[in-house]
């Protein structure tokens, strides 16, 4: 059953008693766009003349802003940051998605997982696919039987070696790694 529906007096009266004078100041914003300038490489650090080099790119920009932007949590109007957001990204690449920089840039994380964090997992999920090739390709060649090892503990070793040996795509994996990969993988027992 729905509940009786107020009037509008008592809506407005609502309103009014939740609604704010200010938004509150968006907390880490100037260390999330700063992050993302960084990332891009598009300017130098702030302490090298990021903002000299971020009126340079946009001189419609007023310095005083630019500096409160990146300095002191204060949102640019939202089509400069949208503009500046869709530049930055632009230079990261492809994989980034300009829409989750934007609203991780104005929330920050938990509300918005971190775009860096997200596409670390994303590859990091890509070399646990490699190191399961790896892992198979091991077993099966010696012969190594299921029974005989932890495969947690066996996996985390593969991901630690392909990290040392700089594997990041399945043809970075050669075959004179096979042998390390065993010794280290599977240890003889002492």
């Amino acid at each position: 059953m729905k509940p009786p529906r107020k009037d509008l007096t008592t809506l407005a009266a609502s309103y009014r008693a939740c609604a704010a004078e200010t938004a509150p100041p968006p907390l880490g914003f100037s260390a999330r766009l700063n992050l993302l300038w960084d990332l891009a490489g598009a300017a130098p650090s702030l302490i090298e003349g990021r903002v000299l080099s971020v009126l340079a790119i946009n001189p419609e920009w007023r310095e005083a802003d630019v500096r409160r932007w990146l300095q002191q949590d204060v949102l640019p109007p939202r089509q400069d940051l949208r503009n500046m957001v869709a530049f930055l990204v632009a230079e990261l690449g492809p994989e980034h998605d300009t829409v989750r920089w934007e609203a991780f840039l104005v929330y920050g994380a938990p509300i918005v997982p971190s775009p860096v964090e997200h596409l670390l997992y994303q590859q990091d999920s890509g070399r646990r696919l490699i190191a399961a090739r790896i892992f198979a390709r091991i077993t099966e060649q010696y012969g190594i039987q299921p029974s005989s090892y932890d495969a947690d503990i066996v996996f985390q070793r593969c991901l630690k070696l392909m990290h040392q040996f700089n594997i990041y795509e399945w043809q970075d994996f050669q075959a004179g790694h096979m042998d390390p990969f065993r010794n280290v993988l599977f240890p003889a027992e002492d």
